[in-house]
């Protein structure tokens, strides 16, 4: 399957507007916020109660200030490091961003002033209140710092016309990155150094990745001559950032959840077993570019290529920062214990969403393709059944919460990947529409089974919604084409008349 190569106006139009795809995480936090009840007034004696606007208003200003940070550190180090030659364009770009994290900024002290206090919006700016909550907390010397630090960044992004400046810039906008993680959950205390610096590098790591991957893309739309070069550069640096990226997020959740159980039975857990699977996600999509589009870079057809696929890379990228602040509005668990029970999320995310990368990266052995390919059907059954025990009987304790919790997330693994492996063979398509009929219902009547339910209907059916998508989306993968893109027309044999 080819494709035509992109013309100069084309390619601006479909380049720029990639960056559009980062608005998808805005959904996603407002859904999983919903379902998770921060959007929701509640009453407790004796405490304030916090505004509806300043529980809708804080996390997507937050928001705001986390895409504006990975588009002002991808922009610094596209623009002025990573090219042959600097690119003006991007530097203002990067500079606009920064006023808008600035902006963010400045919005959210009056936003974490009525958080704190319980205040009103309209109460929030009091001067006094304002003033001792930026000079006698550690929050607000924070903010002030990060203030200063984009706000020079905004005004020194102008004066960048060499490596040197460029560094310097870009260093200070990695340090007011730094304190963004510093004023969450684990903030400077002594015991959570760890946490804070591990957080620290992965969001740095994930801005220069996002906003280097948007960065990359209008510059290879408005100069497709020097376009390669920019791509294999990226590619490396890709490299190296996703690797950093996981490493501070393993070592970060390691930190915050107390085990596998923890992390297959509380809400937060399921955020990072979220988060992981995207970033799995995220990784088979970048070695197919390699695969694919960066020994191809030279060519129309590559860089066509580089767009599309960055296309839906910075849609899964936009839901990840979705979820990463739905995250930071979200207390760590105190721990698991015999009796708590798998998340509905947990069951979709092990079932469905890592099975479905895990074919999608390739993962279709021959014997178990022979196993499946003649009758899928029962192991959309099986999936099913194994779905209902596996979220009844992990609570018994019988082998101990954390010893079931590691087998029952290898079974539910197990079983979503021959599922999926028997969907995709040429009778697969029963299985999906047996397997998307019957999934909602099983969330629902386990939901409905137990004595004491933690989780909400709406949590359920949004579980729901994510599984029945990833038993859809499998249906896209039946029809993907299995071969690299051809770049180069074959010459014509030439017919020798005797």
């Amino acid at each position: 399957m080819t494709s035509a190569p992109l013309s100069p106006v084309r390619a601006t139009r479909v380049g720029l507007p990639v960056g559009l795809g980062l608005l998808a995480g805005v959904p996603v936090l407002l859904l999983i916020l919903a379902t998770l009840g921060a959007l929701t007034q509640t009453t407790v004696e004796g405490l304030p109660i916090v505004p509806w606007q300043t529980l809708w208003g804080l996390p997507l200003d937050r928001w705001l200030r986390d895409i504006a940070a990975t588009l002002v550190l991808g922009f610094v180090v596209v623009g002025a490091l990573l090219l042959p030659r600097i690119d003006m364009r991007l530097i203002r770009l990067a500079s606009l961003a920064a006023l808008a994290w600035l902006v963010a900024l400045l919005v959210q002290i009056p936003l974490t002033v009525s958080e704190v206090l319980g205040r009103p919006w309209t109460d929030s700016f009091d001067p006094q209140i304002v003033g001792a909550l930026l000079t006698q907390t550690q929050l607000g010397q924070l903010l002030i710092a990060q203030i200063v630090l984009v706000a020079l960044v905004a005004l020194l992004s102008w004066a960048i016309l060499g490596r040197i400046t460029g560094v310097i810039v870009l260093v200070m906008a990695v340090v007011a990155a730094v304190l963004s993680a510093l004023s969450g959950h684990s903030g400077l205390h002594s015991g959570h150094t760890s946490a804070s610096v591990s957080l620290g590098i992965h969001l740095v790591s994930a801005g220069v990745w996002v906003g280097g991957l948007i960065a990359v893309c209008s510059y290879v739309a408005r100069h497709p001559d020097s376009g390669a070069v920019a791509i294999r550069r990226f590619s490396t640096l890709a490299l190296v950032c996703v690797i950093l990226l996981a490493e501070s997020g393993l070592l970060n959740a390691s930190l915050r959840v107390d085990g596998v159980a923890s992390l297959i039975t509380t809400a937060y857990g399921t955020l990072i077993l979220a988060k992981a699977t995207l970033l799995a996600a995220l990784i088979v999509m970048g070695w197919r570019q390699r695969r694919y589009v960066v020994p191809h870079a030279d060519s129309p057809v590559g860089r066509s290529q580089l767009v599309r696929f960055a296309g839906f890379e910075v849609v899964l990228m936009g839901i990840a920062i979705g979820i990463s602040v739905a995250l930071s509005r979200t207390a760590p668990p105190a721990g698991a214990i015999a009796g708590d029970r798998i998340t509905a999320g947990a069951l979709a995310i092990l079932a469905l969403a890592v099975p479905l990368v895990l074919v999608w990266a390739g993962a279709r052995p021959a014997r178990l393709v022979r196993w499946t390919v003649a009758y899928p059907e029962p192991f959309a059954v099986l999936l099913v059944v194994v779905t209902f025990v596996m979220g009844a009987v992990v609570p018994s304790g019988l082998l101990g919460i954390g010893v079931a919790a590691v087998l029952a997330s290898v079974i539910l693994v197990l079983t979503g990947w021959a599922f999926a492996v028997a969907a995709l063979g040429p009778r697969g398509v029963a299985a999906v529409l047996l397997a998307a009929v019957l999934w909602p219902g099983v969330l629902l009547v386990e939901r409905l089974l137990r004595a004491n339910p933690v989780e909400t209907y709406v949590q359920v059916g949004a579980a729901a919604m994510l599984g029945v998508g990833c038993i859809l989306a499998l249906l896209l993968l039946r029809h993907r084409p299995t071969a690299p893109v051809q770049v180069s027309t074959p010459a014509r044999e030439e017919m020798v008349v005797g």
